[in-house]
Parts: structure tokens; C-alpha cells; sequence
């Protein structure tokens, strides 16, 4: 006996026609996505990566904070977290 064809997934049109039909005057629904970690790597100069330490040595602060402090400066929408020590706590011992 041959398995049941799985059901086809509509189109993200025929969802809309669908979501239309079954409902006519709902607003459409507003997804926000959430604001989460990405990584990012970029290569620089070994004495561009030794001047941004010793700056963040004498800030007290992390690498990742000396830069995100410099962008929030220029004006750069930086989120509240990144300007954080995200530094692991078994870390910073």
C-alpha cells in the first residue's frame, strides 16, 4: 500500500489570499524579530589591533567595548548590550 502523499505547504501568496478570505478586515500581523548576537570578524594590521588593546587597557574595558564606545561616539546606534563587559565571569577572574 503506497504511503499518504505528504500535504503541500501553500505559497506565501496563497497564505495571504487564504489569511484574506478567513478573516477580511484583521489587521496584517507584525512579526518583530528578535535582536540577537551575530558574529562579525574583520582583519586588521597587527598594530591597529595593538593600538586598540593598549586604549582598551587604559579604559578598563574589552576590546569589543572600546570599538562599540568609538561607533556609539560617532553616532552609531549601538545596542545598550554591546557596550557592556559580555566577558564570561569564569573569564574575567
Amino acid at each position: 500500500m503506497k504511503a499518504a502523499m505528504k500535504a503541500r505547504r501553500p505559497s506565501p501568496a496563497e497564505t495571504v489570499k487564504i489569511a484574506t478570505e478567513i478573516a477580511p478586515t484583521s489587521p496584517p500581523a507584525q512579526m518583530t524579530q528578535p535582536d540577537r548576537p551575530v558574529t562579525f570578524t574583520m582583519r586588521l594590521k597587527a598594530s591597529t589591533l595593538a593600538a586598540i588593546e593598549a586604549s582598551a587597557k587604559r579604559d578598563n574595558a574589552t576590546l569589543k567595548q572600546r570599538i562599540m564606545r568609538a561607533l556609539d561616539r560617532d553616532g552609531v546606534e549601538v545596542a545598550a548590550a554591546d557596550l557592556e563587559d559580555g566577558t564570561p565571569r569564569r573569564r574575567a577572574a
